[in-house]
């Protein structure tokens, strides 16, 4: 029989988004962090400038053959309710991915930002640099619709992907997706407090292919 674990409820698959999702990813990451993730909430703010920069991320994303975007809509809607971007890295690669590719907008916090995306790119580099991966750019699920499969479908997606390349993984993670990644096979190579009053930790968290 199929398994059935990772498939999403009430008729909401995992799709590739086209140019006319763009506008609902582009609130996604206040959706589904800022409820729940203050250190994200202060550095990524849900602003106009926000908007058009994640506007001009995913449709960046959309069209770059070295990335898979996939997202969950509300069928009702057919509004993105889930994100999850994967770029494939060449062994040589450095940095953070897309991160490294988009001018900051006078809304971000500037210090918390670069902390964040430079430990990954130091850590990625650390743990996967000299080999072919995927890295796992984005990834969030409204929290309106959390606890309902959806993220875990999306990542098994991802993982399906990793698998079929023939590639590892790396994602940086916060402390409580920590062990939702490891509950799917992802290990923690290592961990990065942030600057602030916050002591906010991500950690650095890496899938060996299954295949």
């Amino acid at each position: 029989m199929p398994d059935r674990k990772h498939e999403p409820p009430d008729g909401i698959g995992v799709l590739e988004p086209s140019e006319s999702n763009v506008p609902s990813l582009s609130t996604i990451v206040a959706r589904s962090f800022h409820p729940v993730n203050p250190y994200i909430k202060k550095v990524l703010p849900d602003t106009p400038h926000l908007r058009k920069w994640w506007s001009t991320i995913f449709t960046n994303q959309i069209e770059d053959s070295n990335t898979h975007l996939l997202t969950a809509l509300d069928p009702k809607t057919n509004t993105a309710i889930a994100v999850l971007s994967m770029r494939q890295m060449a062994a040589d690669d450095k940095g953070a991915g897309a991160w490294n590719n988009h001018d900051l907008t006078p809304d971000h916090d500037v210090v918390g930002y670069k902390a964040m995306i430079d430990s990954m790119g130091e850590h990625r580099e650390r743990l996967m640099l000299g080999r072919q991966h995927f890295l796992i750019q984005l990834f969030g699920v409204d929290h309106a619709y959390a606890g309902r499969g959806i993220g875990r479908a999306l990542l098994a997606r991802a993982c399906e992907i990793g698998d079929s390349a023939g590639l590892d993984m790396f994602v940086q993670a916060n402390a409580s997706a920590r062990g939702f990644y490891e509950r799917e096979g992802f290990e923690v190579g290592g961990e990065e407090v942030m600057p602030g009053e916050m002591k906010y930790v991500e950690y650095m968290l890496v899938r060996k292919c299954k295949i």
